[in-house]
């Protein structure tokens, strides 16, 4: 039983990394395109680690003529609008704990005719 506990506790409870899921993946040319950025902690068996909440700030880092961040909350999501504009934009993702960045993502801006297509 005991050992049971500890294995729960090192591949259920125990953080591993930080997973990253964008939804959806690209944008659109067009000022009401968005997308919604989500960071939460992984275990070691790929799942969100129960009870647990990443605390991180989101900072437009290329591309700020591009993107903005409307809606951005601690507990690790963030809404992206396109300002209307095609291109690449990259937005760090920076721990509030350590400070450090923790990743960064690359979102495409996708041409308003060629995302009608997709």
């Amino acid at each position: 039983m005991v050992l049971l506990a500890l294995l729960s506790d090192r591949f259920v409870f125990t953080t591993s990394s930080a997973k990253i899921k964008l939804h959806p993946e690209m944008l659109r040319a067009n000022i009401n395109s968005k997308l919604q950025i989500r960071v939460f902690a992984s275990n070691l068996l790929g799942f969100k680690v129960p009870f647990r909440e990443v605390q991180v700030r989101f900072v437009i880092e290329e591309g700020s003529n591009l993107i903005e961040i409307v809606n951005e909350s601690e507990e690790g999501t963030a809404t992206v609008r396109s300002k209307g504009i095609e291109g690449e934009a990259a937005v760090g993702i920076y721990s509030l704990t350590s400070g450090l960045q923790i990743n960064r993502v690359l979102i495409k801006i996708l041409p308003r005719d060629a995302a009608a297509v997709n």
